[in-house]
């Protein structure tokens, strides 16, 4: 039996370097004390594979906001979001981007994997309702900007949000700091509809036929139509689960970040 002892070993650590050379990407977690608000802000960063801290072309950065039941982890635990993002960029379907993944709740910043139950997040509703995230997420922007190498050009940021998430991420467009956005199952009300004195952004929205709001999304689009915003309604079978919110991400970000050679074939297939 000790025979095989090295060449299990050196069989491991050959696997382990493949896995290292596949995925060379990293996912920060960064937790700071807002300079105004003083709450504790949370966010995960994602860089990928050969990221350049130095390199003269900043990278696009994304935002990406979970729903009330979940935290800064949610988008890596149930949305097996870098490997998704490390498979897109390998195959060359999407650019080399940054994204960030914050906690979107004010109501509770602990550190925790799993969020509370879902009974507790209902019960501070409230605190999504007035907009918490939203008066503070110019914090986490600001150090996003500040510690990482991405483009400030608006044109070169999106954000998206599921479900509740959803409604923070149109919120935070009337900023005007975005231009694309991404609504994955939105729970979202009228006043959370595009303002038309806000320089536009253009509106990515996914709905489910099985989803109870479905009509939100809906009426979300309607209202992007009236004024005259850019606006795509994606919708296809399924329900309010992650399942839905996987292939919405992969949508969203091959529609808006695809390399210049996916542009071009993509341009072709349309002639």
């Amino acid at each position: 039996m000790k025979r095989h002892t090295l060449p299990i070993r050196l069989l491991v650590a050959l696997l382990l370097s493949c896995a290292a050379q596949v995925s060379a990407s990293r996912m920060d977690t960064i937790a700071f004390r807002g300079d105004s608000s003083h709450v504790i802000q949370r966010v995960c960063v994602y860089t990928p594979d050969n990221y350049e801290a130095e390199r003269d072309s900043a990278y696009p950065l994304v935002y990406m906001l979970h729903g009330i039941h979940g935290n800064h982890y949610s988008w890596q635990r149930n949305g097996n979001i870098r490997y998704t993002l490390d498979s897109l960029i390998r195959n060359g379907l999407i650019r080399p981007i940054v994204v960030a993944f914050p906690y979107c709740q004010r109501f509770d910043t602990t550190d925790v994997d799993e969020p509370k139950s879902l009974v507790h997040c209902l019960f501070h509703y409230g605190s999504i309702l007035r907009g918490d995230f939203e008066e503070t997420f110019y914090e986490i922007d600001d150090y996003v900007q500040e510690h990482y190498n991405v483009d400030t050009a608006r044109t070169h940021r999106a954000i998206a949000g599921l479900s509740c998430g959803a409604r923070q991420a149109s919120v935070i467009a009337k900023s005007g700091r975005f231009d694309v956005v991404g609504l994955f199952c939105p729970v979202i009300h009228k006043r959370q509809c595009p303002d038309p004195e806000i320089v536009p952004a253009h509106y990515w929205i996914g709905v489910t036929e099985g989803d109870v709001f479905l009509y939100k999304g809906r009426r979300f689009r309607l209202a992007c139509e009236k004024h005259g915003i850019p606006v795509t309604l994606y919708q296809d079978k399924g329900s309010h689960n992650w399942k839905a919110w996987r292939k919405m991400a992969v949508l969203f970000l091959e529609t808006f970040f695809a390399t210049p050679e996916e542009h071009i074939e993509q341009e072709s297939n349309q002639e």
